[in-house]
């Protein structure tokens, strides 16, 4: 005898028949949560990432990057909204036994959009091109004379190169 009984998909249960609504209408819900505007995340770009530099005999230095706050990813829930237009750029700092190399990745930016101010142990990044907005305050690994900064912007990245010095000072520094 054949069985005529209608073999069920595993997935009946699980999906019916307005699957998509119902998971569209979860995912909206989760980003109201987020406060986030669902017509500016479809207008901007959602950027996290992180960097990880690892010296012989040293820990490994874990940088994030993006326009997501970390508590955000961490799931921590916050009165915090994400800020879709500013990012934090990639930064690489990188030393020599007579400069600090700072290199920046800040795509779509203009060269003329760029402030950098710089002291002996740190340089504050901004830079804002139409909707673009991008920050970072670097601190420096070593002290480092602001006045012999030069600073460099090609193909959307920016390499400011400091001599090391013991003086405290604050200069803005020009981009070739």
């Amino acid at each position: 005898m054949a069985d005529k009984r209608r073999k069920r998909n595993l997935f009946d249960n699980l999906f019916g028949t307005d699957s998509y609504e119902d998971i569209e209408g979860m995912i909206d819900h989760m980003f109201n949560e987020m406060g986030i505007n669902m017509d500016e995340l479809l207008n901007q770009p959602f950027v996290y990432g992180f960097s990880v530099t690892q010296r012989p005999g040293e820990e490994p230095d874990i940088r994030e990057f993006g326009n997501v706050p970390p508590e955000m990813m961490s799931g921590e829930r916050d009165e915090q909204k994400i800020n879709i237009g500013e990012r934090k750029p990639l930064v690489d700092v990188l030393e020599t036994d007579d400069n600090v190399h700072v290199v920046a990745e800040m795509p779509g930016i203009e060269k003329e959009d760029i402030c950098l101010d710089a002291t002996d142990s740190s340089v504050e990044l901004k830079a804002t091109h139409g909707e673009r907005e991008y920050f970072e305050h670097i601190e420096l690994p070593a002290k480092v004379d602001p006045n012999s900064a030069k600073a460099t912007y090609k193909n959307g990245v920016l390499e400011v190169i400091f001599k090391r010095q013991e003086t405290e000072k604050k200069t803005s520094i020009q981009i070739k």
